[in-house]
């Protein structure tokens, strides 16, 4: 059905079955983890292995943290590693939103 401006009518019938999520197929997580990884290896191998970034001594009460040097290579490695679980938790969030549907 086309309204008046042209555009496609978006209703949908209440017994139509709703799409599956992009975020839900699998080929697309493996495909986004395997980016990741790439990238996670362009970046260890481009990064000097011997450039430390100082962290500051840091206490709270009893808890103590820092004073040590962290090398800069693993900087990035952290942060894709977090995109990594945030792609897999996506998901698995997908895939049972999809099976609650269902």
């Amino acid at each position: 059905m086309v309204a008046k401006s042209g555009v496609l009518d978006r209703s949908v019938a209440e017994d139509a079955p709703l799409p599956a999520s992009p975020a839900a197929n699998r080929r697309r997580m493996w495909t986004a983890l395997a980016l990741l990884a790439g990238l996670a290896v362009l970046a260890w191998f481009t990064l000097d292995g011997t450039a430390t970034l100082p962290v500051r001594e840091y206490s709270f009460g009893s808890f103590g943290f820092g004073g040590f040097n962290l090398p800069i290579r693993w900087i990035p490695e952290l942060i894709l590693g977090l995109f990594a679980f945030r792609v897999i938790t996506a998901n698995m969030r997908a895939r049972l939103e999809d099976q609650d549907r269902k």
